[in-house]
């Protein structure tokens, strides 16, 4: 199937690592160019130099509207254009309901929520110029159904919503939004130091490597974590010319964890 993505920009946030990096190789590979924001610098040089297409990165910190605004500007103003967002950036932290830290939660509700929108708003000129475009938003099963972290379930769900009503109002400029969303995913964001492997081990007394790969063989049909490029191969496709009928949709990856027939 010819995708129609050669030549098209495509902004992808969080694309340093994990499934962000996957979705810019996979735009790479289908002949797009990329503007890739992160706020690990580091890791967006190294993804870079695997490009095979003209690509821009930025260090970005996406919860500062000026931050935002400067970025789109200079992709704008070095491609020209703007085809396709894919609002990936996000994080989570496990902890009690009860004492969950408030600014946490707003935290991360500046990352996977305002973010996202403000994104959609500054790309959105861009869009109607083109007469045509695509977001894509990271939302997670864990805003159809809850996992247990109440700001990334509570967010997440926002997404979900936020997906949908955007469609309606893209849809007249022939703009379609969707949204992907995970189970589990095999990335940093379960194995580095801190992050859930080691939150899920302190909360089960399980040595984290063994508390990662229960929680796959507990809770997944299929036993294991998606791989980065599965997540990736549903983005790209949602954005694709072939799949732009395809609009306020938010797509299960997740190896048949939700069981809900909505």
């Amino acid at each position: 199937m010819q995708l129609g993505l050669k030549k098209k920009v495509v902004i992808v946030t969080g694309a340093a690592s994990g499934i962000g990096k996957q979705i810019a190789l996979a735009f790479d590979k289908e002949g797009a160019s990329v503007a890739l924001a992160d706020i690990n610098l580091a890791g967006l040089k190294e993804l870079k130099a695997e490009l095979k297409n003209e690509a821009y990165i930025e260090k970005v910190d996406i919860t500062n509207a000026d931050a935002c605004k400067k970025f789109v500007d200079n992709v704008a103003k070095k491609f020209g254009h703007i085809d396709v967002l894919v609002n990936n950036a996000g994080t989570a932290k496990m902890g009690d309901m009860q004492t969950f830290p408030e600014e946490i939660f707003r935290a991360h509700a500046e990352l996977m929520m305002y973010a996202p929108v403000r994104l959609i708003n500054l790309c959105l000129p861009y869009f109607k110029k083109n007469g045509w475009g695509s977001v894509v938003n990271t939302a997670s099963i864990f805003g159809k159904q809850p996992g247990g972290l109440i700001s990334y379930d509570t967010i997440k769900a926002a997404d979900i919503m936020i997906t949908k009503d955007y469609s309606n109002y893209c849809a007249p400029f022939n703009v379609n939004v969707n949204a992907v969303c995970p189970g589990p995913v095999d990335t940093p964001l379960w194995h580095a130091k801190g992050q859930l492997g080691d939150q899920l081990a302190s909360a089960t007394g399980m040595k984290k490597e063994e508390a990662i790969d229960w929680f796959a063989k507990t809770n997944i049909p299929m036993g294991r974590y998606a791989k980065p490029e599965e997540i990736a191969s549903a983005v790209v496709f949602l954005s694709s010319v072939p799949a732009h009928y395809i609009t306020g949709v938010a797509i299960n990856v997740d190896g048949g964890m939700v069981k809900s027939t909505l």
